[in-house]
């Protein structure tokens, strides 16, 4: 065990609360203060601890991007933002988490070190997770599930699992407002196309270069869909990737870029396509809660871990590695989503918008 883990303990040790929180019906805290897939991986375990316990509390703690994301789930009695750095706000997140008396901490997935040991101070019976991804601080856990090889999904399913939650509905949920929907209509309103034309989005960035498919290949790919379906391509993005979608947009025929919209806005016009191709990136798990029809470019992530899941309207396309141990962050060149060539994105669309994507 390192210092700062030999810290925690102590510290840990010394604040933790002589009575438990102790109530006849179970009050949950759920901690998931990452990214965007992971907030939406954890909705089909919510669904399952409001259909088990309809009348108990449901508080989530959440990274400012899952907060927008799940500010309209009506599953939810209450969230709590958990800010970056979180060093600074941790004794007001405490008072305000402490005051709700929780019985259950459910540990999704946090990457803040301060956030787990902050659950264990607050005098809930049960604090359950998964071990191996907690920065080594597995001991502070009541109860804890092997790491096993099982989509993220699933991963949140068998925690819930753990109080006596289940659900047969293991789909994504993302709930819109009016005002996000309007957003959207009035979006494509403005770029005036016929309705009869099919809305093909794609989205050709990612936080990380080595998620990103070459911007040659998404040109490519886009003028022999305008040129075969007739549709139009709308090259979805945020502010900081203006240039990349700018440059795409520029060289597909009768293409448009969608960068100022915010983030359930975006949500709602990706709602609207008649297929969506993406990297895997926060927005194709936003088609898949939508079922937009779907492909995810996946390399060297391992879609059967962070893919769809349960989807029929979405089709991953994956390649192994190319390099061993693969470096990740270092990798400047996508070299292993280089393996997938336009061709088979193309074929694997045609097939999708036939069967799935002309439907809607």
């Amino acid at each position: 065990m390192n210092f700062k883990n030999k810290l925690i303990r102590t510290l840990v040790d010394a604040l933790r609360p002589n009575a438990l929180n102790t109530s006849e019906e179970k009050r949950f805290l759920i901690l998931s203060t990452t990214g965007l897939g992971d907030t939406l991986w954890g909705t089909p375990a919510i669904r399952a601890l409001r259909e088990c316990f309809p009348t108990s509390y449901i508080g989530v703690v959440t990274s400012p991007i899952g907060k927008a994301l799940l500010q309209h789930n009506r599953k939810i009695d209450e969230l709590f933002l958990a800010k970056n750095p979180l060093l600074p706000s941790l004794i007001s997140l405490h008072r305000q988490l402490r005051a709700q008396k929780v019985t259950h901490i459910l540990n999704f997935h946090t990457s803040q070190r301060p956030m787990l040991p902050l659950a264990a101070i607050l005098g809930a019976t049960e604090i359950i997770g998964t071990n191996g991804i907690n920065k080594e601080l597995d001991f502070l856990f009541t109860h804890s599930l092997d790491n096993d090889p099982v989509h993220e999904i699933q991963r949140r399913l068998a925690i819930v699992a753990q109080v006596g939650a289940h659900t047969l509905d293991s789909s994504m949920e993302l709930s819109l407002s009016s005002e996000d929907e309007k957003s959207a209509e009035a979006f494509l309103e403005d770029l005036r196309i016929p309705s009869y034309l099919p809305l093909i989005a794609i989205h050709p960035g990612a936080k990380d270069s080595f998620k990103q498919w070459p911007a040659s290949h998404f040109i490519e790919l886009g003028n022999r869909l305008v040129q075969n379906l007739g549709c139009r391509i709308i090259v979805t993005g945020t502010p900081s990737e203006k240039s990349l979608i700018d440059t795409i947009t520029s060289h597909i025929v009768g293409a448009y870029s969608a960068t100022h919209l915010p983030l359930l806005a975006t949500a709602a016009l990706i709602k609207r396509m008649n297929m969506m191709i993406a990297n895997d990136t926060g927005p194709m798990h936003l088609a898949f809660a939508l079922k937009t029809p779907t492909i995810g470019l996946f390399t060297p992530t391992n879609p059967k871990l962070c893919g769809p899941y349960f989807i029929d309207s979405a089709l991953a396309i994956a390649k192994k590695p190319t390099c061993t141990p693969c470096i990740r962050k270092s990798c400047k060149e996508p070299f292993c989503l280089m393996q997938i060539g336009v061709q088979q994105v193309y074929d694997a669309a045609l097939n999708l918008f036939y069967e799935k994507g002309s439907l809607r």
